[in-house]
């Protein structure tokens, strides 16, 4: 080791706890208020390792260096964010590496600046203005409004008038049909008349003729109120009428309990004899062994005893099915 580097004067970073020399440090920012030694109390090397890990976590620059701004007191400006990005991609765009993002900030904070001394000797610690996070770092733009929109309503309309078109038509369109083109067609007209109404009771305008005309245009898609009341209730009342036309015409009305053939119709189709000759016989033979076999006329009653006595079944016993008798 040198003399020289032996009589070189070491600065402490309270981040990695090292003892440097003062070109690792940047320039403090507060004339002196704080940092006597006119150093950053935090080494360049750590402070782009915090923005990188800060810049990874949040995918902002503007973020990072705002939360560094506020760690390290240092002015925070939209204005040097800008032309620290411009910087950063002319340096990219030439192939060069950027490895101190916060450096290149501090010099735009500088120059961006025209109130402050070149020399940075000017307070630029940092200050709560409430102007953080503006336009430029958040993304408060406006949604363009789609090229086909714009076709459908007209080129020379504005934002606010298309936005307000827009509604209208999802309106109509919830609770009206507007399938066909000339359906449509009239439709827009009746947005854009309500549109121009719109406008002229904002300047206390007379609307009469508007109105008159947004009447007739309703009319005409059969959307006005006494048109779509007049209509929907005669569908309500003919389809009420069908449903009880059919009810009467081609399902059987229940009798009154107290009618001797109030029960005429509980098992129109049979459904209850099948279940107990087909379902409820064949589990019983299975479960408890008995031998209660479908035989007789299907048209027996369901009361009929249809099981065999003893001497039925030991002639059944008797029978083998795999062989038969010649005489």
């Amino acid at each position: 080791m040198t003399e020289e580097q032996v009589n070189v004067e070491l600065h402490h970073c309270r981040k990695c706890m090292r003892n440097l020399p003062a070109k690792e440090f940047y320039e403090s920012v507060d004339a002196g208020f704080i940092d006597t030694n006119k150093l950053m109390s935090v080494c360049k090397d750590c402070i782009q390792k915090l923005y990188d890990n800060i810049f990874e976590e949040n995918q902002s620059m503007e973020k990072a260096l705002h939360k560094l701004c506020v760690a390290l007191n240092m002015r925070f400006s939209n204005d040097a964010v800008s032309a620290t990005k411009a910087h950063i991609n002319t340096l990219l765009e030439s192939g060069k590496k950027v490895n101190a993002v916060f450096g290149i900030y501090k010099q735009k904070l500088i120059s961006t600046k025209k109130s402050m001394s070149k020399s940075g000797v000017e307070d630029m610690s940092y200050e709560d203005v409430g102007t953080i996070f503006t336009s430029e770092t958040i993304n408060t733009k406006e949604i363009p409004i789609p090229p086909e929109v714009i076709i459908f309503w007209g080129k020379d309309i504005d934002r606010k008038d298309i936005e307000f078109l827009e509604e209208e038509f999802k309106n109509f369109k919830s609770t009206h049909k507007a399938e066909t083109h000339a359906e449509v067609t009239l439709l827009k007209q009746v947005c854009y008349t309500l549109l121009n109404i719109k406008k002229l009771r904002a300047n206390n305008d007379d609307t009469g003729k508007l109105v008159k005309e947004l009447q007739e245009l309703m009319k005409n898609l059969a959307i006005s109120p006494n048109v779509t009341n007049a209509a929907g209730g005669g569908r309500e009342n003919e389809a009420f009428g069908l449903w009880i036309r059919d009810i009467e015409t081609e399902e059987p009305a229940q009798w009154l309990l107290t009618d001797p053939r109030g029960n005429m119709y509980r098992d129109v189709g049979n459904i209850e004899e099948y279940f107990q000759k087909y379902m409820v016989r064949p589990l019983k033979n299975f479960i408890q062994g008995s031998k209660d076999f479908n035989i007789g006329d299907d048209t027996a009653s369901e009361d009929e005893d249809l099981t065999l006595t003893p001497e039925e079944a030991a002639k059944y016993d008797g029978i083998d099915d795999g062989e038969t008798d010649d005489g």
